[in-house]
């Protein structure tokens, strides 16, 4: 098999479309096509900026590390001892504070007991803040909150899932922000109470009722359908909190407890609902970092076999590679 040669990356626009270009002090010159640069290859700043190069492509692309060690023309062991030395530690960034955000929050399991929560400001489609915990706890989530504003953030509108610890976050740090729940959450917890082919004409009802909240986009749509839910409620309420009693025991339970909890769960969620067609700039789902959340966890797997102690840390670089594509 015949050897690869190790190819020279220019260090300004990572191209590989590079020429020499006679020699300085005994050293190799090269010049990139691309671009026009000029360089040493021994310089310690341009090998640093190659061995990113070739990081930065592992973290986000689908090679593996033999398939880069192909690529730049060094061993696949050379390639893991650069990598894991990146791994060892992790990157930090620096934004703009000065601008106003709206702020979307949720968080992910990625593992057993191993939890991200992520604060990205969707305007800027940009990630600018996030946590590794083993859970979302209200109070490590309004620190965040807290070290956000005292950054310098100007946050103008926030949307959230509905989880009871990060209402209770938001609520503490920001409770004059505007407020959005997510309403594909709301949507997906309603319809997985009362299942996708109810029985009885009161769920089958309010299924349709959930449905149409994918069409409410203005204000006339919201008065439409706010006057269906009315009306919904007029007729249904009492069906929905009937009760019976078990003959042997006397104790009284919900006969329709899944149609009830839906119900409960829509009308917590119903002030918060309808914040973005009042304010057009808030988002109004928090689908950006579901989809996030999604690359995230397909890098992970594509790499897996990774020490538990270097997960975290992969991620972080993750985060740092994208919000690097996002500035250029």
């Amino acid at each position: 098999m015949s050897k690869i040669r190790r190819r020279q990356r220019c260090p300004k626009c990572s191209s590989l479309n590079i020429i020499r270009w006679g020699s300085r002090e005994g050293h190799q010159r090269y010049k990139c096509r691309d671009c026009g640069t000029s360089f040493v290859k021994h310089k310690e700043g341009v090998r640093q900026s190659n061995r990113l190069v070739w990081f930065r492509k592992w973290v986000l692309g689908k090679q593996t590390i033999e398939d880069i060690a192909r690529e730049c023309g060094y061993s696949a062991r050379q390639v893991h001892r650069w990598f894991d030395e990146y791994l060892d530690s992790s990157p930090s960034w620096t934004m703009n504070t000065s601008r106003q955000i709206y702020l979307l929050i949720d968080g992910t399991y990625y593992s057993d007991g191993h939890c991200l929560i992520l604060y990205r400001a969707e305007n800027l489609k940009r990630t600018i803040f996030y946590r590794f915990t083993t859970h979302e706890d209200d109070d490590e989530i309004a620190s965040d909150l807290i070290s956000i504003r005292d950054l310098g953030y100007d946050v103008i509108g926030i949307t959230t899932d509905g989880g009871d610890n990060i209402i209770r976050a938001v609520q503490y740090v920001f409770p004059n922000v505007p407020r959005q729940r997510c309403v594909v959450h709301v949507q997906r917890d309603c319809l997985a109470s009362i299942t996708q082919r109810p029985r009885f004409t009161e769920a089958k009802l309010f299924r349709n009722l959930i449905q149409d909240l994918s069409i409410v986009k203005t204000n006339n749509d919201k008065l439409w359908w706010l006057s269906m839910y009315a009306r919904w409620v007029e007729d249904n309420e009492e069906y929905v909190f009937q009760k019976a009693i078990v003959s042997y025991s006397h104790q009284e339970y919900y006969v329709h407890n899944d149609l009830r909890k839906a119900y409960i769960h829509l009308k917590r969620a119903l002030p918060n609902l309808f914040t973005y067609i009042e304010h057009p700039g808030v988002p109004k789902t928090t689908n950006a970092l579901e989809a996030f959340f999604g690359h995230v966890k397909d890098q992970i797997r594509l790499h897996r076999g990774l020490a538990e102690s270097r997960i975290d840390n992969f991620i972080k670089w993750f985060l740092f590679f994208n919000d690097e594509k996002k500035k250029k």
